[in-house]
């Protein structure tokens, strides 16, 4: 069966695509050390000598790209920084909260998974749902509070 089949007949495709990539990784595990290298006439047979080069090589290529992009930096940074000025002189909009209203709180509280387990305020979801109309009104006033003065209560 192709890849493509076994995800489309997968019920969880996210994990069989995962399954399908380990597969292909896992077959592909094997390693072949560099015999022979050779560099501007030279043939290096040592390994240690190979690593060598190879670590000069990429070194030598991280450098002229940290010079080029330093240059570059210099400019994006006043690019960036004078955005940023002009970002602080420009005055923001005041940011708006809407309020709560209780039919949200109720429809909130309902969409949660009924379980008699609870978390570290010790109120477990099927004590809220069945107690949901009686507390709404003061649950509404408390987040519609903290929202307004950003004062979150224990």
């Amino acid at each position: 069966m192709t890849f493509s089949k076994r995800i489309l007949k997968s019920n969880n495709k996210s994990k069989t695509t995962w399954n399908i990539i380990n597969e292909l990784l896992s077959t592909q595990h094997f390693m072949q050390d560099i015999q022979k290298l050779t560099i501007e006439g030279n043939h290096l047979t040592n390994q240690h000598n190979i690593v060598d080069a190879f670590n000069k090589y990429f070194s030598s290529i991280i450098d002229k790209t940290n010079s080029n992009s330093s240059e570059n930096m210099r400019h994006e940074n006043l690019s960036t920084y004078s955005y940023l000025d002009q970002c602080v002189r420009d005055s923001f909009p005041p940011m708006v909260f809407k309020s709560f209203s209780t039919h949200e709180i109720i429809s909130i509280i309902k969409s949660l998974k009924t379980k008699n387990s609870f978390g570290y305020d010790e109120i477990n979801t099927k004590l809220l749902k069945i107690s949901a109309s009686y507390i709404c009104c003061p649950l509404t006033y408390i987040c519609n509070k903290s929202i307004s003065t950003g004062i979150f209560p224990e």
